[in-house]
């Protein structure tokens, strides 16, 4: 089961998930978005913009529950976003919480980022890559991984903080123990469970709910036995530019050090290393627009950016002399091999896609709207999709508003009824073919009063009191044609006038 799951009666086909996707790996089919596990990069944006809320994530709180109630020791890695989560709670009242509800012991996920920027600066003081792309994201991470692999090389081989910081506490407490990270990050799931050396993962939502249903308030009491982290600096890592503040000018000099915020920002400059533009840089890279201070668990709390910025400076400058806490105090591996996982997603040829284009009426490029209705952003993505499967033609609105349109026409121009459409006065706004015939009309005659081609004595009582008239027999005031004569009320303060030729109908009773 996907990390991020559907639920399909809440998919309205409005098709705003795959508009957001930055690099659509949502398919629909059946009048349902279904996510594309091998292509998603877990960057959480179709969880957030879903106005009818049908995406949910895994959860891992059974699995946390039946770990406590087995008398595990789990050990909570707490991210430094946490300040974010808990404005009003300090990093004592949140251990204090969190030993509430079961957790052996709390630390700090940013003891594993103090380890991580330590490796990045021998790794750009002694092997000098071309450039160094960090990989504390492990939203970027995949990117890289199943659409950028040929920039692998340039991937810092170094593990995430909280992989790191898991590593650390199992150094310091014992393999034997579980780790769960606590944090605003949906991909972080996919790195438990594809590396293993983190048990279980909560999101600060998630961890809020866990406290509101067993009444625990996490700005109580604070635990006397907290142990917060010595080497504080590292707890800037949640905001842009965050990273780069940990590693020192002088270990960094030979390169330009740039922070990059949002997926399709990052996928820009990934593109831009992929043509050989940009060379000599640390590149700080979040999939987050602000980083993790802006991560999917944080987006309901709704706090100002420069809020939480500021929470996180203040919280890096409080400086401990307590007890040191255990994980701080040991070793662990900072080596990590990330691995190509290229999803196998066939390209059309173009003749394929202009077969796809013109079904649906775009026979040349001026056809192309490119109004991104379908959720892509061009006619040609959007058909490259449909020949991937991951789309159906119904979904270009303007091709299935004009095929509606087109046989609204058709049915309306072959009716043997003359239909007129008028305004609120009985002037002429539109009329149907059988119109045209019947009353020798023409466009010259639109905004015309009615009345010079149909008799209207007896038809005004639908603008007094509302009411339709249907089916009073008179003959027309032009070419004297017998008719039904019916108006009913439309939108708008519009009306609709029928009129059906019943001459031969009357000829046919008076030989009988």
């Amino acid at each position: 089961m996907g990390i991020i799951q559907l639920k399909e009666a809440n998919c309205k086909n409005c098709y705003k998930c795959i508009r957001h996707c930055d690099v659509k790996s949502i398919t629909f089919h059946d009048d349902q978005a279904r996510i594309l596990e091998d292509e998603c990069v877990l960057c959480g944006k179709c969880t957030l913009i879903c106005p009818q809320n049908a995406k949910q994530i895994q959860s891992d709180l059974q699995k946390l529950h039946a770990m406590i109630d087995r008398g595990e020791k789990v050990y909570a890695s707490l991210a430094p976003s946490f300040v974010a989560a808990f404005p009003d709670a300090g990093f004592a009242q949140i251990s204090a919480a969190l030993k509430k509800l079961g957790f052996a012991g709390v630390e700090e996920t940013a003891i594993g980022a103090t380890k991580v920027s330590e490796r990045y600066a021998e790794i750009l003081e002694n092997e000098q890559p071309v450039n160094l792309i960090t990989t504390c994201c492990p939203t970027v991470v995949l990117l890289v991984e199943k659409y950028f692999p040929e920039l692998l090389p340039q991937l810092a081989p170094v593990p995430s903080p909280a992989l790191a910081h898991a590593r650390m506490l199992k150094k310091a407490y014992g393999e034997d123990i579980k780790v769960c990270f606590i944090g605003p990050c949906i991909s972080k799931k996919q790195e438990a469970q594809s590396t293993g050396e983190i048990d279980a993962v909560l999101m600060f939502n998630e961890l809020l709910d866990w406290l509101n249903r067993e009444q625990i308030n996490p700005c109580g009491d604070c635990d006397p036995d907290a142990r917060e982290m010595h080497a504080t600096l590292s707890r800037v890592y949640p905001v842009p530019g965050g990273i780069l503040k940990t590693i020192p000018g002088e270990r960094r000099k030979n390169y330009k050090s740039v922070a990059v915020d949002g997926l399709d920002r990052c996928i820009q400059t990934l593109r831009d290393i992929q043509e050989n533009k940009i060379t000599g840089y640390l590149l700080e890279m979040s999939s987050c627009v602000d980083s993790c201070v802006g991560g999917p668990a944080l987006h309901e709390h709704k706090r100002p950016f420069l809020l939480n910025k500021d929470s996180v400076y203040d919280f890096s400058r409080r400086k401990n002399e307590g007890e040191l806490p255990e994980s701080e105090k040991v070793t662990a591996s900072m080596e990590e091999t990330y691995r190509e996982r290229l999803a196998d997603v066939q390209m059309p040829n173009d003749e394929e896609i202009w077969t796809i284009l013109r079904s649906i009426g775009k026979n040349t490029p001026a056809d192309m709207l490119n109004c991104g209705a379908c959720g892509y952003n061009t006619c040609w993505e959007k058909a490259i999709a449909v020949a991937q499967g991951k789309a159906n033609l119904k979904m270009c609105l303007p091709y299935m508003r004009q095929r509606a349109e087109s046989m609204a026409n058709t049915v309306l121009d072959n009716t043997p009824t003359a239909l007129i459409v008028l305004d609120k006065k009985f002037n002429i706004l539109q009329f149907n073919q059988t119109a045209q015939r019947m009353l020798n009309l023409d466009n010259n005659c639109i905004g015309m009063n009615v009345d010079a081609f149909v008799v209207m004595d007896g038809m005004e009582s639908i603008l007094t009191d509302g009411r339709n008239v249907m089916d009073i027999r008179r003959h027309t005031a032009i070419y004297d044609v017998l008719v039904e004569q019916s108006i009913v009320a439309m939108p708008n303060h519009e009306y609709l006038l029928v009129l059906k030729d019943i001459s031969d109908e009357e000829e046919g009773l008076k030989r009988l």
